[in-house]
């Protein structure tokens, strides 16, 4: 982990998040560390999503039950991570494997729009995503 602006910010664990377009870039672990993982599932099914964040947005907490993998078409995406405040930014033309089992939050801390694309490798009948029970993850 390294220091920026008095916050602890992990460190991260994408190839070269300046990849030329047209490369080929792998991934092998989440942004907090975690291996790959792929739905071991008679029934896996991969949605995507574009979601757009207003500057100031800040998502509900959350974790993915399945692999989700996240590209930034516009502006800047922070990961808020609930259990130290660490954040991690990307901005557009990067991607990441998103954290499975680390409570986290999106955030758009820049004062233009942020877009990006979401895909998830799931299975069905599995959630993409889980939020806490009212009450149980206060903002910090």
């Amino acid at each position: 982990m390294t220091a920026t602006s008095g916050k602890t910010t992990r460190a991260a664990t994408a190839p070269s998040p300046h990849a030329k377009p047209g490369a080929f870039t792998q991934y092998t672990e989440t942004i907090a560390g975690e291996p790959l993982s792929y739905p071991s599932s008679p029934n896996p099914i991969v949605s995507m999503n574009e979601l757009a964040m207003a500057p100031g947005q800040v998502s509900e907490w959350m974790v993915h039950p399945v692999q989700s993998f996240l590209y930034v078409l516009e502006g800047v995406v922070t990961v808020e991570f609930a259990e130290d405040g660490s954040r991690q930014s990307f901005k557009a033309g990067q991607g990441f494997l998103q954290t499975r089992a680390h409570w986290h939050r999106g955030r758009n801390d820049g004062d233009t729009p942020a877009r990006f694309v979401a895909v998830f490798m799931g299975a069905k009948g599995v959630p993409e995503m889980l939020h806490p029970p009212a009450g149980k993850l206060v903002d910090k």
